[in-house]
Formats: C-alpha cells, structure tokens, sequence
C-alpha cells in the first residue's frame, strides 16, 4: 500500500481535529458521563479510507494522552483502531451506507466495554454503570455523524479529491 501526501494530509488533519475536539469538551470527554462529540467524525472514515483510520487512531492516541484516566487510557488507541478499520472496511466491501450506523454502534459498544472496565479498575466506579454510560455517550456522538457522511456522500467531496469519482 503507498500513502500518498493526500492521505498523509488526511491523517494529520482528522487526527488534529479529532484531538481537539476531544479535549476542548474535555468535561465530557472523559470520565463516567461521557459523550465524545468528536467521534461524531467516525462515520465519514469510509469516505477517507485507510487515512481516516489511521487519522481517527492518532486523534485518539493524542486526545488520551490527556485522559483523567492517566497513561493507561492510551491501552484504548487499539481497540479504536480495530474498530474504526472495521467501520472502513465492511463498508468498502458492502458500500451499504447503513453499516455505517451497524458498524458506528458495534464500535461504541466496544469502547464502551473497553472504557467501562477502565474506568471501573482505576476510579472503582461501577463496572455495569461505566460500560452503559459510556455506550451510550458513544452511540449518541457516532450516530451525530450519520447525517455528516449522507450528506459528505452526496456532494462526493472526497471522491472528486481523492480522485475516485
């Protein structure tokens, strides 16, 4: 596979401006309540290929750096990455834009689970209320990113500039 400057432009700019995001709302960006209004982006990784997910890893590495739950929340970077490729990829092989809302919920549920335990280990919040809180927060921001990718699909941005439209 060859990355080319666009998708390194992609990549330096998703991961950007999904670390940003995250850490601007950082009173609900982290912790038991959680909605991470960045992850809204998730759903247009399709639309970017591998650069958005390798953009929304780097956004996430970068934004938990920051985490009140210290060094141990960047442990959550590889389920993101497993996660965001699995949004890219069943996407490109079905090109059914409603994965994208199967494959957005699949990823808050992991998260959610992913964070739920960490939070409960290290702040000894409970395991059940941290998994659903965060789940929920999750799916509430990622499906915020549905109308993003209907209407980024529409107009073909990102196929006229990757040249594949």
């Amino acid at each position: 596979m060859k990355i080319q400057s666009k998708d390194l432009a992609v990549i330096a700019i998703y991961g950007a401006l999904y670390a940003t995001i995250t850490i601007y709302f950082e009173p609900i960006s982290y912790g038991f309540l959680q909605i991470r209004v960045s992850n809204a982006m998730l759903a247009t990784v399709p639309l970017l290929g591998i650069a958005g997910v390798l953009g929304h890893t780097m956004g996430v590495f970068v934004a938990n750096l920051y985490s009140t739950l210290g060094p141990i929340d960047l442990l959550n970077t590889i389920p993101s990455f497993i996660m965001t490729f699995a949004v890219y990829y069943i996407y490109k092989h079905t090109e059914t834009d409603f994965t994208i809302i199967g494959t957005c919920i699949a990823y808050s549920v992991v998260l959610g689970v992913t964070v739920g335990w960490m939070l409960n280990y290290v702040e000894g919040l409970p395991l059940i209320a941290s998994v659903t809180y965060v789940t929920l927060g999750n799916i509430a921001s990622t499906l915020i990113g549905w109308p993003v990718f209907k209407a980024l699909k529409k107009i073909g941005l990102f196929e006229k500039w990757f040249d594949r439209g």
